[in-house]
């Protein structure tokens, strides 16, 4: 009996031994991984959002709506705004990142309408993950998949990399200037200085008009003249300041589509931006009713206003190839009509 307790009391004091030498080679997961980075705002307070750093911008609440003060006032898109504020008032520490000392610290200030700060914090830069497996076996380059914050004097990594308060403005508006469809499309009319191209389309077929007897529609430079206004995106706003003189606007290029509908757009695309190869670009809705439906051209005739009320007003820039699509000639359009070949004489 007395060797059976020894032995039982000889079993615990190597389990305890075996417990505590175990626990201290764990790795302790430090204090503050999983506490929120931001104490709890309300978002609906939030009146200005203020990011400093070398490219800093802000964007606020005016009684026109939300506004990115750094593009002269634009609209911002306040789904956008809503999607990154909660963003940050989702924020948890990741990892703590001992050692590591913050990029260009930037500070990001959530204000009130009174001006005054109901959150802020400072951002580094990104993490960036690099290839693994296939990825890396074929090239694949490395991601952002967080950003170092300063939370509580220490230098942390939470895990989304923050883009939309990284410095590019656009990421806070809509840059999409016009969706039109192509298939709506009937007619298409380009102007170049004293040049002017008219083409209508029939069937799915273009025809251009004005051709002699001795040329035709190139079809295959037809790409594009449908479709330039479908996808339309701007690479920035103009200041409103400059003029269309200034520009080139007043000067260059006019493409105008027509639609089924009796809706026509009318695009100017001016001289090349500064320091890079966009073009300078305005237009314009209008709508001349073709139909009777008195429901469709009410609705037709709301989209116009809408559309003039948000986007005629600006000047943007837009990508060389868009502007492209837009400023073809006649001679871009155009070649020899190709005669028809001799029959060969029958064998007899």
């Amino acid at each position: 009996m007395k060797k059976l307790l020894t032995l039982a009391i000889v079993a615990v004091a190597l389990g305890a031994i075996a417990y505590l030498t175990g626990s201290g080679r764990r790795v302790k997961t430090p204090s503050l991984v999983g506490k929120p980075i931001l104490p709890t705002f309300d978002l609906s307070r939030v009146a200005r959002i203020e990011v400093g750093g070398e490219k800093k911008f802000a964007v606020a609440s005016t009684d026109s709506g939300w506004v990115i003060e750094s593009l002269y006032g634009y609209p911002a898109d306040v789904t956008k705004i809503r999607e990154n504020l909660m963003k940050l008032q989702d924020l948890k520490v990741g990892q703590v990142a001992n050692g590591k000392q913050l990029a260009a610290p930037v500070l990001v200030d959530l204000q009130d309408d009174a001006g005054k700060s109901l959150a802020a914090l400072t951002m580094g830069d990104t993490h960036l993950r690099q290839p693994s497996g296939e990825m890396a076996q074929f090239g694949g380059g490395s991601y952002p998949d967080g950003r170092y914050l300063e939370f509580n004097g220490k230098t942390v990594l939470v895990k989304d990399p923050l883009d939309a308060f990284g410095g590019d403005v656009k990421s806070w508006a809509d840059t999409q200037i016009s969706s039109v469809p192509s298939a709506d499309v009937t007619a298409v009319q380009l102007i170049s200085g004293d040049n002017m191209v008219h083409l209508t389309r029939k069937d799915g077929s273009w025809k251009m008009d004005g051709l002699n007897d001795k040329e035709e529609f190139d079809t295959s430079k037809s790409y594009g003249l449908d479709s330039a206004l479908s996808y339309l995106n701007f690479t920035g706003v103009v200041d409103p300041a400059k003029t269309e003189a200034e520009l080139g606007i007043s000067t260059g290029a006019v493409y105008t589509v027509m639609l089924k509908s009796g809706q026509t757009y009318t695009a100017k695309i001016g001289n090349k931006a500064e320091n890079g190869t966009d073009r300078y670009f305005k237009i314009r809705s209008a709508f001349s009713p073709v139909g009777t439906n008195e429901v469709e051209n009410a609705a037709t005739a709301k989209a116009v206003e809408e559309f003039n009320a948000k986007v005629s007003k600006w000047t943007y820039t837009i990508p060389s190839y868009s502007a492209d699509n837009m400023s073809k000639t006649r001679s871009d359009l155009v070649k020899v009509k190709e005669e028809p070949k001799p029959e060969e004489p029958k064998k007899e």
